[in-house]
């Protein structure tokens, strides 16, 4: 079967050995593909630090003989075989490749999708008839080119491999898209080393539904960074998913709330005006989480240094501590020497109840325990005298969630000393 010409026709002209008639027009190129009327619309992609648009994903439109709009996907259904699907995938981006580059754009990429069983069956062993639309087009850079491969398709196969392989070689770029999406795997951005994870709209919306899904998605992110992987958060609709992807420091955002898919490309040096509003009001809305979490935790910040003050003075902890652990939410108090080793006990506040019967109770027994891996221990070390506090975590002696406060001091005989409280951090704050 005959790939997607990429032969300018004034009319209209069918693709050799298909049921397709490619039309360029003034209004742009569309394609007659079986009682349908295919043609292109294009979704910004914004930078959130740029504050403008960087691309566009090329999305396929589709309406039947009397206007209907019908669903990419039900076209996409329609082919009859693989050769039928391979050629539909090229013509889809032929039609992006082309009305993109009739736009003046000034340098954003174009993200194109290609079907994961074409994808995974790779080029044959023509390569340039894999992707025409790019290899044959004068004016189209693949640099500016983002491939889209489903995570769900990465594969350990040759046809798979062989795909990847001729993108790089061509200068495409490689996104995993809707990471996040089904039974999702790490494994497959270390395999793959995509330059963008995109990830899909579940991460927006629990973001803002679920607290824990808040506080996970910045370490999400940051480990994507670290496998050497920009982020994409797509599906954003609402003002505070947006805010949620500017906190946890995600690069790209695509969706509603910015802008809807139309048939022009916008201009990608522009600023964008709804990404300048939205740092606004990240600013704003920043300032006053500040506001209230040094309300929340100011009280045991200045309880703790005054414990350290009393510790230097050779008061045994149990004494020292009282005015930590007379706050509502504090839970213990433990020594830590230079080595991050635990010297002691921990110091309750209170009995709790069921403490006796609890799955860790084992874990809370913390004699000759070490702890120098622990942030609450190295920041202390490197910041003697001053009161450091970690992000939420999981405790490992209370399966609860909790905050640790910890100051490094020097006692009596000029030993180093970190000394830590532990409180709870319930899931609403």
């Amino acid at each position: 079967m005959a790939h997607a010409t990429s032969t300018a026709v004034a009319e209209a002209d069918t693709v050799s050995g298909q049921e397709a008639a490619v039309v360029h027009s003034s209004n742009g190129v569309f394609a007659h593909y079986r009682g349908l009327r295919l043609t292109s619309h294009f979704q910004p992609i914004f930078s959130l630090s740029h504050c403008r648009a960087i691309g566009h994903e090329g999305l396929l439109r589709a309406v039947d003989a009397d206007l209907s709009p019908i669903a990419p996907a039900r076209v996409i259904a329609g082919a009859t075989g693989y050769e039928d699907l391979r050629y539909l995938d090229q013509l889809c981006r032929y039609l992006h490749v082309n009305n993109h580059t009739a736009q003046e754009t000034h340098g954003g990429w174009l993200f194109l999708n290609i079907h994961p069983e074409v994808f995974c069956r790779g080029p044959d062993t023509d390569m340039s008839d894999f992707l025409p639309e790019l290899s044959e087009h004068p004016d189209i850079d693949p640099r500016r080119i983002v491939i889209e491969v489903l995570e769900q398709a990465v594969a350990e196969n040759t046809g798979f491999a062989r795909t990847v392989d001729y993108l790089r070689d061509l200068g495409c770029m490689i996104a995993l898209d809707d990471f996040g999406a089904g039974h999702s795997n790490f494994d497959r951005i270390w395999e793959l080393q995509p330059e963008i994870v995109k990830l899909d709209r579940s991460f927006a919306v629990k973001s803002v539904d679920d607290p824990s899904a808040r506080r996970l998605l910045p370490q999400i992110v940051s480990l994507i960074h670290e496998a050497g992987s920009l982020v994409l958060l797509e599906g954003v609709e609402t003002e505070a998913q947006a805010l949620a992807a500017l906190d946890a420091d995600i690069d790209f955002v695509q969706g509603y709330y910015f802008a809807m898919p139309q048939a022009m490309p916008i201009d990608t040096r522009e600023v964008s005006p709804v990404v300048n509003a939205l740092w606004d009001r990240f600013d704003t809305t920043r300032g006053n989480g500040a506001v209230r979490y040094r309300e929340l935790i100011g009280a045991y910040i200045q309880a703790m240094g005054g414990c350290a003050v009393l510790m230097e003075e050779g008061v045994p902890i149990e004494e020292a501590c009282q005015a930590f652990l007379q706050l509502d939410r504090s839970d213990c108090c433990y020594l830590l020497d230079e080595q991050g080793r635990q010297a002691g006990r921990n110091v309750r506040a209170r009995r709790i109840p069921g403490a006796e019967d609890s799955q860790y109770r084992t874990l809370s027994i913390n004699r000759h325990a070490r702890w120098s891996r622990r942030p609450y221990f190295r920041r202390a070390i490197e910041h003697v005298g001053k009161v450091q506090v970690t992000r939420p975590y999981l405790s490992i002696t209370s399966g609860e969630l909790c905050v640790t406060v910890s100051i490094a001091y020097r006692d009596w005989d000029d030993r180093l000393r970190v000394l830590c409280g532990d409180l709870d951090w319930p899931q609403i704050v």
